[in-house]
């Protein structure tokens, strides 16, 4: 059986498929080839591209019949992938995509500059949709994203991160793309306003669930399904929604065990299985799926006033897709 992303990604083809095309032709760099390379290395290393899709989804959901879908949908991917390149080169990250990143094929500095180059691609773009109020929701979106960088380096090493602290991290980091996709895709289709709450609202219940996911990956995903080590938010002292739970849980042996872990750093060998165990016994893991999938649960519930159509039926499966990569 295909996958939900891979339906609604065969059912609008012919947008997918320009989407692509502009995506590979906005990377082309005259004056410096070596933008494009490295660029390349990320966007084409194989994603899902799930926020792009989300906007041709919502497009497609209200019935747009225009072009400036497509655009709006690989600024979407350029701002994505600006942020992945940075995010690899603050986090000292060795795998993206399960490729090399391209901070280690090429070096830092590059991979910084050819992310603000992409964000730059992102912002001529939006100037293609002729959307005044779709520039306003994507440059907002790109702020928040900044200062949701800025908060989680702020909680990294921080034992004492509360939940809804780190809430405050992942609505900035990471949802608040997912919600610019949905938003912005339906302003774009002049719909009314409840339905542009509705799929707004959906785009930042899915953005949760996905990090949330995420942070349960890092602990027991493969490879092939995270795309980098596991282990990796272990390994640059990331206190994530498991570590805040297990901390609120654990006995007063384990809470000093996280604490020099992740309060000091001073991690040794065999730590992380010991970490795990923790993790395993305070439930940790089973708790962060849980929150996955009632933020997920909530983004379904979102979509129940829209009418029914085929799309929002598979948007319905996707937000379950979503929690199910832990399978």
């Amino acid at each position: 059986m295909n996958s939900i992303v891979t339906q609604i990604s065969n059912k609008l083809e012919k947008k997918v498929s320009a989407t692509s095309e502009l995506i590979e032709g906005y990377l082309k760099a005259e004056k410096a080839p070596i933008i494009q390379n490295i660029a390349s290395h990320l966007v084409k290393s194989g994603g899902k591209r799930i926020r792009p899709l989300l906007t041709l989804a919502v497009a497609d959901l209200f019935n747009y019949k225009g072009d400036a879908d497509t655009y709006l949908a690989t600024a979407i991917e350029y701002v994505h992938s600006a942020t992945l390149l940075h995010d690899d080169v603050i986090d000292g990250s060795e795998k993206r995509r399960g490729k090399t990143t391209a901070n280690l094929v090429w070096d830092n500095k590059s991979a910084v500059l050819v992310g603000d180059f992409l964000f730059s691609r992102a912002f001529q773009l939006m100037v293609r949709t002729n959307s005044l109020p779709v520039m306003k929701i994507l440059s907002n979106a790109s702020a928040i994203i900044s200062q949701g960088e800025i908060l989680q380096m702020g909680v990294t090493r921080n034992i004492k991160t509360t939940e809804e602290h780190y809430m405050e991290v992942i609505k900035s980091k990471t949802a608040a793309l997912f919600v610019a996709a949905c938003h912005a895709s339906s302003v774009l289709t002049n719909t009314k306003n409840e339905n542009i709450e509705a799929v707004t609202n959906y785009g930042e219940f899915i953005g949760i669930s996905f990090q949330l996911i995420d942070d349960y990956l890092d602990y027991i995903g493969s490879k092939s399904v995270i795309g980098k080590n596991t282990g990796d938010d272990f390994n640059e002292q990331k206190i994530t929604l498991p570590i805040i739970h297990a901390m609120n849980n654990a006995s007063n042996n384990e809470k000093l065990l996280l604490t020099e872990i992740f309060g000091k750093g001073l991690s040794k060998t065999g730590d992380f299985e010991r970490v795990l165990e923790i993790l395993h016994r305070t439930k940790s893991l089973k708790f962060t799926v849980s929150q996955a999938v009632s933020w997920s649960d909530r983004a379904v519930f979102s979509l129940k006033e829209l009418p029914d159509s085929e799309m929002r039926e598979l948007l319905i499966d996707l937000a379950s897709e979503i929690v199910d990569r832990n399978a």
